[in-house]
């Protein structure tokens, strides 16, 4: 059995243990907060609340690092002399903004340690997970830690210069996503339909759009083409749309976000 421990566990470690509770019986789960952790187990199936990050080292195979990055030093310094009796253990972080080269500072040069950007729908098994590999890893480990990853959605390994712009679109999109979905249902609530209505007619429709675009493999512009008649009222729309500057205004988006991330950093 695997054993996958938490420290931490705020909205993105709960949301990777909502996604490993499905993967079943052979894969466990530990969490250990000074101030959470109890409730968490408490509410999650399969969850085990630890006393302390050595508890933790002692029994996992695999330690998910999911603290505020500016708990990283403290933690670092109580679990880094645990790693000595444990070379093996593998170490995901998932601290926004903490390259590989500052958490092996932090845990040491001999560390196995990857570094990992999901987003909230690992949650329900849809998510998007970026990794970089430290050096240390070999192509086995690799391929076995992109397999558990890939459980909880799409995983990928890529370059760390590309996290910023992963974090900004996969990271914070699902926000952006949300929004979206939100604004096509208030348009329908504007335009007659009953809330609920509206609502369910906006989800349906980007899910349903996500699946036809990877059922038939078609790109965007393709899919939107299909539904245009030229001079039709998807076209009418399509030029409203346009003429809001949509695209220049999800650019714009993406940009603010990833500003804001390379500030905190």
């Amino acid at each position: 059995m695997l054993t996958i421990g938490f420290i931490g566990a705020g909205n993105m470690a709960q949301a990777m243990m909502r996604g490993w509770s499905s993967v079943g019986e052979e894969l466990s789960q530990l969490v250990y907060s000074p101030r959470s952790a109890q409730k968490v187990a408490a509410e999650l199936e399969g969850v085990e609340a630890v006393a302390s990050p050595a508890d933790l080292v002692a029994k996992a195979d695999m330690l998910v690092l999911a603290t505020p990055v500016e708990a990283l030093e403290s933690v670092a310094a109580e679990i880094k002399p645990l790693l000595a009796n444990k070379p093996g253990l593998i170490i995901a972080s998932v601290l926004g903004g903490v390259p590989l080269n500052k958490l092996h500072a932090a845990l040491g040069q001999q560390a196995l340690i990857v570094r990992t950007l999901p987003n909230v729908n690992v949650a329900v098994g849809g998510g998007y997970t970026a990794l970089a590999f430290g050096s240390a890893f070999d192509d086995e480990t690799r391929g076995a830690i992109a397999g558990l990853f890939l459980t909880l959605g799409r995983a990928e390994e890529l370059p760390e210069a590309q996290f910023g712009a992963v974090s900004a679109l996969a990271g914070s999109g699902p926000a952006f996503v949300a929004g979206f979905v939100d604004a096509l249902a208030q348009a329908g609530v504007a335009n007659g339909l009953a809330s609920q209505t509206a609502l369910n007619l906006a989800k349906q429709t980007i899910l349903g759009t996500v699946e036809h675009l990877n059922t038939l493999q078609m790109t965007p512009t393709q899919l939107a083409d299909s539904v245009m008649t030229p001079g039709g009222s998807t076209a009418a729309g399509w030029d409203a749309m346009q003429a809001g500057n949509f695209n220049e205004l999800i650019l714009q988006t993406i940009q603010a976000t990833m500003q804001k991330n390379a500030a905190a950093e």
